[in-house]
């Protein structure tokens, strides 16, 4: 006896549900809506990080400014070509201009050519010439580029740059001999 066995097929047992009740990548949806924001939170918060990071490579580059015209002012002529000591000309300004730049560009972020630096007294007038015992100031302004996506224009503003300034002070103790 040969037993015929016929296959019975259900007409789709699994139904679609219709579109308004399928939740299938619900989850996924979901994960956006809250990912996005944390993230953009994230973003702000590390450029905000970065700039006050170069906040402080500007402050300290104002602090080595101010320190090598304490120690340059007043250093032997024969070495700047024979300008006069306590004098902000020539090859003395060069250098100080140069030890702030060797500490802006620490950060990559921050503008180096287009920094300004001015040197004067106590109340940030220009001055040409300096005593011993007078303080030194050194002003630095330089533009920072925030770089990361939506979250500069919320730290820096739509210009993309933020500008930083410091300012650092130092006293210049020169030598009461003349120089042979």
């Amino acid at each position: 006896m040969v037993r015929i066995v016929k296959k019975v097929t259900r007409k789709d047992s699994r139904r679609k549900p219709a579109l308004k009740d399928d939740q299938r990548g619900a989850v996924m949806v979901e994960f956006i809506i809250a990912f996005l924001p944390i993230f953009f939170c994230f973003w702000c918060i590390l450029q905000s990080a970065g700039l006050y990071s170069a906040k402080l490579v500007v402050k300290h580059s104002a602090y080595l400014g101010a320190r090598a015209a304490g120690v340059v002012l007043p250093d032997d002529p024969a070495n700047y070509n024979k300008a006069g000591m306590y004098e902000v000309t020539g090859e003395r300004k060069d250098d100080i201009e140069k030890a702030v730049m060797l500490g802006l560009v620490a950060n990559g972020s921050l503008m180096t050519p287009a920094a300004q630096i001015k040197i004067g007294d106590k109340q940030g007038n220009a001055k040409q010439s300096f005593a011993r015992w007078q303080v030194a100031t050194v002003d630095v302004e330089v533009p920072y580029r925030c770089g990361l996506p939506v979250a500069q224009y919320v730290v820096c503003g739509f210009s993309g740059f933020r500008m930083l300034k410091a300012k650092a002070s130092f006293a210049i103790h020169g030598a009461d001999y003349t120089y042979p």
